[in-house]
This record gives structure tokens, sequence and C-alpha cells, in this order.
């Protein structure tokens, strides 16, 4: 009988993913091969640590008093077998601090190192050494990528998908959670929206939440103190949001930053969510009312620090805003040679780092400054007509639509710019021939242009060689222009 609801029980909970067993063997075999080689290599360093590093200094007295507590309440204890598990696993790990070549905080820094910023996975960590095995269990910041395919390098979600986001989600706590199911959304069927959400401490330890679908919506619901981001992709998860606004509960949210890109439908979002805001990323479309109503946001989002404006079609009104201090103006890939939908004035009284990125110089030459004292400047410029060529020579357009930006940024103080070696040069020369332009500049960097990393070789090598001389030229200019500088 007891078989029986044990069976049961992993039926109902269980995460299922459908998948291949020929392909989830042959996953498991060629991972047995990798750790049992990674586990060779990882003895062989322990035993060169243990021989130059000087032998760990004893317990202290209060560990030993810990370990005593804990073994005491662990043969004692009437209650839960969690707090029986939490407990014994600290025990383990209080024991296992001595055979450690190194103090567990750095070898703590050290796994950190490993996971999040060489992308490798902490399971592999578990099979080395017991103590290894002890010592990334209790780190739970090494836990939190819930992404199945993406780390194995996969291109389809395998069966055990399932049981490896219930140990991902139980491993990290209580640490806060990414959640962007994005690619998952072929395979991950309304049941197992379900099962996941299920999981306790899910939703309350939700930071950032990326939704694609409808059926996402349910990881929205229920008190989530930690949410901060909220991403909606598509018009569906709109929709929902529309028909059941309390089932959400929007206006407790502590959002502070949101991104759309499709209608907003403006009655989905609360004022006091709007006020609280401070990151704003919204795609302007074609559709008149569309616009109006992302205007109507930006405007009662009266604490924005950031904003980022993708701008497709449509002529949009004057900018405006009076907290806005970082603003990302994005025009997509367009046919339209007029670039008719190009922003042509802002007021944002409050600006310091404005960034653009083009691909026609309409938008440079249409836009005005107007009581906006823009710090940092960073541009990013891809001729249209290329052709696939990363580094082509561009006319005389493109540089008048920079220098006429530039004589509005009579504050700017720093420059990044990553664009074609002909248009900075351009740019460069015109500088330096006008010393009443940007007279408060002291930093201009130059970035290869767009596309650079497609390129190999001999190519590679000629392209590196050109923008290194002309950031040779930049830097005399810059020390030029300050010496003179401080001679008055």
């Amino acid at each position: 009988m007891l078989s029986e609801c044990r069976t049961r029980h992993n039926a109902e909970t269980h995460i299922g993913f459908s998948g291949s067993t020929n392909l989830q063997v042959q996953d498991i075999v060629a991972q047995d091969c990798a750790l049992q080689e990674l586990s060779g290599v990882a003895v062989l360093e322990l035993k060169k640590l243990r021989q130059i590093m000087p032998p760990y200094s004893p317990p202290t007295q209060l560990q030993l008093s810990r370990r005593q507590e804990l073994n005491t309440n662990i043969e004692q204890r009437q209650g839960t077998r969690a707090a029986v598990r939490r407990m014994k696993t600290e025990f383990e790990e209080l024991g296992q601090r001595s055979n450690l070549p190194l103090p567990p905080e750095l070898l703590g820094m050290i796994f950190d190192f490993y996971v999040h910023l060489y992308r490798q996975l902490p399971e592999k960590l578990l099979f080395v050494c017991r103590t290894w095995h002890v010592l990334a269990l209790s780190q739970p910041t090494l836990w939190t990528k819930l992404d199945p395919r993406g780390q194995f390098g996969l291109f389809v979600v395998r069966p055990w998908a399932g049981t490896f986001l219930q140990s991902r989600i139980a491993r990290s706590k209580p640490v806060p959670l990414k959640v962007d199911f994005t690619s998952l959304s072929l395979d991950m069927t309304p049941e197992v929206v379900k099962k996941v959400v299920a999981i306790p401490t899910f939703r309350s330890r939700i930071q950032e939440l990326i939704i694609s679908r409808a059926d996402d919506l349910d990881f929205l619901v229920g008190d989530q103190p930690l949410l901060r981001s909220l991403t909606i992709r598509g018009n569906d998860p709109l929709e929902r949001l529309i028909t059941s606004p309390k089932q959400f509960n929007l206006a407790e949210k502590k959002i502070i930053a949101l991104r759309l890109d499709s209608s907003p439908k403006l009655p989905i979002w609360p004022d006091s969510l709007l006020q609280r805001l401070q990151t704003l990323e919204v795609t302007l479309s074609h559709e008149p009312q569309v616009q109006s109503e992302f205007w109507a946001i930006i405007q009662k989002s009266n604490t924005l620090r950031t904003l980022h404006i993708t701008l497709t079609y449509g002529s949009p009104p004057v900018l405006s805003h009076p907290s806005v201090q970082r603003l990302s103006i994005a025009y997509p890939y367009s046919w339209d040679d007029s670039q008719s939908h190009s922003l042509e004035e802002l007021r944002l009284p409050h600006l310091q780092e404005l960034t653009i990125h083009t691909w026609a110089p309409k938008p440079l030459m249409n836009l005005k400054l107007v009581e906006t004292p823009v710090l940092s400047l960073r541009l990013i410029c891809k001729p249209r007509w290329s052709y696939g060529d990363i580094d082509p020579a561009v006319d005389s357009s493109w540089v008048d639509g920079v220098v006429c930006l530039l004589r509005s940024t009579f504050r700017l103080k720093r420059m990044e710019i990553s664009a074609p070696s002909s248009l900075v040069s351009g740019v460069l020369q015109t500088v330096e021939k006008d010393g009443s332009l940007c007279p408060e500049l002291n930093a201009l960097i130059v970035n290869g242009p767009t596309g650079t990393g497609t390129v190999k070789g001999d190519d590679k090598r000629n392209l590196e060689a050109k923008f290194d001389q002309l950031r040779d030229k930049v830097a005399t200019f810059m020390d030029e222009r300050q010496s003179s500088m401080s001679i008055y």
C-alpha cells in the first residue's frame, strides 16, 4: 500500500517533458565521461594545492560547539523531515571544512566564477569529491539558471527537463530568480506550468519575469515581494490581463522596470504601478491609438530614470519628461529611405546619457535637443546599403547628421561611437576645424563598426589596424585639446 502511494505521488509531482529516450541515454553517457575526466583533473589539482598550501587551521571552539548542538538536535528533534535535512546539511558542511585546501569563502567565490563567468554547469562540482559536493549545495547562487537547453548546448527539450527545473528551484532557495521560459514555449504545456507554479517558494522568489504566452501569466499570480522587472512580449498575455485584472493585482506589485513590445493596453496598468517605474522600454508602432497609449504611459511614469524607445513607423510627437536621465532610441532596419518616423525634438531637462542606434543619417539630422543638457552620447551607426561590407564608405550626409546633432550638445563631455572608419574620420576632421563644437568634450571613444565579430583572418587584422590608427589620431587630438584648454 505504501509503495502504491509513493508511485502515485511521483506521478503527480513529476514535471514531464516529451523527448527521445535514445538521446537521453547518449546525453547521460557523454556527461558521465566528461564528469569522470573533470574529477581526475580536479583530484590532481587538489593534490598540488595540498603540497603548496599551509595546513588548514583547526575548527574553532564556536564551530565545534555548533556541530555538537546540531548533532544533538538531529538525534532528538521531533519535527519535519525538511528541518532535519537542513541541519544534516549544515552539520556535514562544518565537518568538511577541515578538508578544504582553501578557505570555504574563497572556494565559494571560485565556484561562482566557474558557473556564472565561465558558464559551466554547477552539477559538475558535485562529482569531484564529497567536500565540493557539500559546499556547492550550500551555495544557492550557483543554481539560479533555469534554462534546460542553452546551458547544455541543446536545441530540443529533453525528458529530464522537469526534474532539472525542480532541482534548480529547490537548490537555489532562498535566492531571487530570473524566470524566462520563452525557449520552452512549445514544450511547456499548461499542465507543466501548473506543476512548476506549485513548487514551494517559486513564485515568491521571482525577481525578473519574462512572459510571452498567456499561460505564463500563472507565474504572475500571488504575493511576489521580490518582483522588480516585468517583460511582456506579444498581445496574448495582455488580453488575459484585461479579462481578469484582479487575479494578478498589479497595483500591489513592486515593479520598477517594465518592457512592452506590443500594444500597451493602457487600462491594464494602474497609476500606482506606473508612478513607481524607474525603467521603461517600449516599441512604438504605426497605429495612432497605440502610440497615444504609449505616450500616456510615459507621461504617467513621472519617476522614470531610464527610457528605451524603439521607433518603427509613424510621426511621434516631441518627447518631454521631467525626470528621465538615460534615454536610448533605436531605429530598426527599414526600407524607408526618408526615415519619416524619426523623432524630432527632445525636452528632457535632467537627461545625462543619450544612445542612438540608426541605419540612416536622417534621424541624426532631424533631432533637436531643447533644454536637454546631455553629458554622454553614444552613437551606433550602420549604413543601410552596406551589402555585407563591415566598414563601408559613407556619404557626406552621415557626417552632416552627426555634426548637426553635436551642435545641440553644447555640454557634452563624453562621446562613444561605433561606425565605419570613414564616418569617424569625417566627424573628427570637423571637430578639429571647429573649436566651438563640443567645447567641453574630454573623452572620445572609437569602437569598431557593428558586425566586426564576423570578420576573420587577414580581413580582421587589416580592419583592426585601420581602427588602431584612427584611435591614435583621436588620442593625439584629445591630448592637444586638453593642453590648449589648460593654458586658458
